[in-house]
């Protein structure tokens, strides 16, 4: 009946009435569900779902499959509301264990659209998101800022630890999920390179959790390495003094790689970098990629010395990963 009142020559389009965030969260409450019952969640399952939602199938336009991941992220952030206060009550390796369990359940994501690819728009996975937030010590008075916050699993993270959010995200589908998933947060939409000064006036965040863009920039369409070091250091800008500040990055961005290295020094006039730890690449591998990345721990209070500190590196299984 509903396609019927949009016929060819229609002066309405489809997509114009459909609410983009709120059809994605309801797709992902129906996912959840097989989530919670600890069922495996099928591609089947996910394209019957969308087609529900969106009124259409894929073939037909109606809906990608980036949308469809994006809902599946969804699906493992309402399954924490549902039981992530119980799961991160256990010891560290079970919690680790039981996220890469639950991520197991869910689809591999083999296909990506040309705003996936140009952004590097890999969301962060649950258990190294857990990892990240434990990494950050958040406490509940804590103002967490994450600026490039994709579709909210790190900030879901940070949130089970009843801390306040500052989100950030330049994506206009993914603000729209967030601005349903997370009503009531201040919600910005910049290009985060650039983020110290865009929120020129904002109340500072007392924890930076991030996940940037590699080696990606807005309107920039050849590989940009600068990517990283920008957003990091204008998120340092911005988080008050003595804060920290949280980050994964790839492997190469490391204080001991000559090239970063200077980039580093600069850093320690005015925090200092507490660890900075390899991750092996096959915990991205249920998001498309295996690329190794890496967790640096940055507090904003000066370091003793203009020299970078020892920092201990682990080029180890993921699993290994919670001796932060």
């Amino acid at each position: 009946m509903v396609q019927q009142l949009f016929t060819q020559g229609s002066l309405f389009d489809l997509q114009t009435v459909i609410d983009y965030g709120q059809s994605v969260i309801n797709v992902a409450q129906e996912l959840a569900k097989v989530l919670i019952d600890n069922r495996p969640l099928s591609t089947k399952t996910v394209q019957a779902q969308m087609n529900r939602y969106f009124l259409g199938s894929a073939a037909s336009g109606a809906w990608q499959w980036k949308d469809a991941y994006e809902a599946v992220e969804v699906a493992q952030i309402l399954y924490l509301r549902h039981l992530g206060i119980r799961i991160l009550s256990q010891q560290p390796q079970v919690v680790v264990q039981q996220l890469e369990e639950l991520t197991a359940l869910c689809p591999t994501q083999t296909r990506r659209s040309e705003e996936s690819v140009q952004l590097q728009q890999f969301s962060t996975p649950l258990p190294l998101a857990y990892l990240v937030a434990k990494a950050g010590f958040i406490k509940a008075d804590d103002l967490i800022l994450e600026p490039s916050a994709g579709t909210g699993l790190l900030a879901q993270m940070a949130k089970l630890h009843s801390a306040s959010l500052m989100l950030n995200e330049l994506a206009p589908d993914r603000t729209k999920i967030l601005r349903r998933l997370f009503p009531g947060t201040p919600l910005f939409s910049v290009n985060a390179e650039q983020i110290n000064d865009y929120l020129v006036g904002k109340t500072q965040p007392s924890v930076v959790l991030m996940n940037p863009p590699f080696c990606a920039s807005p309107k920039i369409n050849s590989r940009n390495p600068d990517a990283t070091p920008r957003h990091i250091n204008s998120a340092l800008q911005r988080l008050a003094d003595g804060g920290r500040l949280v980050t994964i990055t790839a492997n190469w961005f490391s204080p001991n790689n000559p090239t970063w290295r200077e980039t580093f020094v600069k850093w320690q006039d005015f925090a200092r970098v507490l660890m900075s730890v390899g991750v092996n690449g096959k915990v991205y591998s249920k998001h498309g990629t295996q690329i190794d990345t890496r967790i640096t721990v940055i507090d904003k209070v000066p370091a003793d010395s203009s020299e970078i500190p020892c920092i201990t590196q682990y080029l180890c299984q993921f699993t290994r990963v919670q001796r932060l």
